[in-house]
């Protein structure tokens, strides 16, 4: 803080200075462009199945990749680092750092990936290794993919990931958000009512709850329903506001 400091001092300084001397003409501006929406992105939603003994190969992403263990057990080998997630726990993967990612145990898991990704990036990146051509172990199962495409980020946001559980019969209340969420069924069945509307979604197919839009959202059906949902929460808001 105290090098910011007298960065920022000198600046002033230099500026002060520069004010009471006579300055050069300044140049002409021979083109305008405006870069509109230099914040928006792709947010890509994954559900991933490791089945006992499935990994991924080394490999990077071309997004920041926030991921949380929804069930069992996952073991993260990084950086000459092993470390093992439980369910309930969360790592994030950045761009350019390999990773390899697997189910070292006799228990099926499963985890829930939000990506953002910037337009034109790739999403995965296998990395080369001594061991290329040799068999690989068994990769994860893809149960569900969701591409929200031209999402506009926040300047300062959280990224927040809520898996909600509706037994039978369950709604919420009218409610509304302070970021935008984007919500995939996982299991079940919803139903969603806004604006004097209602749409049922089922496994794999998703929705964009926007902030100031109210809606109901629930399982009128007689079976269990799962929904998972990635808000971005600008700093400061509320994550969800009822009337």
């Amino acid at each position: 803080m105290k090098k910011l400091g007298r960065i920022l001092w000198s600046a002033v300084f230099f500026l002060v200075v520069a004010q009471a001397q006579q300055l050069p003409p300044g140049p002409q501006a021979l083109a305008s462009n405006t870069f509109a929406d230099a914040h928006r992105m792709q947010l890509v939603q994954f559900f991933l199945d490791f089945a006992p003994g499935a990994w991924t190969p080394l490999h990077t992403h071309g997004g920041v990749g926030f991921i949380s263990v929804l069930e069992g057990t996952m073991t993260v080998k990084e950086a000459g680092k092993t470390t093992a997630y439980k369910a309930g726990e969360t790592w994030i993967e950045h761009p350019g750092t390999a990773a390899e990612v697997g189910n070292a145990t006799q228990a099926k898991a499963r985890l829930f990936v939000s990506f953002l990704l910037p337009k034109g990036a790739a999403l995965t990146l296998v990395v080369p290794t001594a061991t290329a051509g040799q068999t690989l172990p068994p990769g994860p199962t893809t149960l569900y993919q969701n591409r929200f495409e031209e999402v506009n980020l926040p300047t300062q946001f959280d990224l927040v990931q809520v898996v909600l559980d509706f037994a039978p019969g369950t709604w919420t209340p009218e409610h509304t958000h302070g970021g935008l969420g984007y919500a995939t069924v996982v299991e079940g069945s919803i139903l969603v009512r806004a604006k004097g509307g209602e749409k049922t979604y089922r496994p794999g197919e998703g929705w964009v709850e926007i902030p100031g839009e109210y809606a109901v959202v629930g399982n009128p059906g007689s079976t269990r329903a799962v929904v998972a949902v990635t808000f971005l929460l600008p700093k400061g808001a509320s994550l969800t506001i009822t009337r």
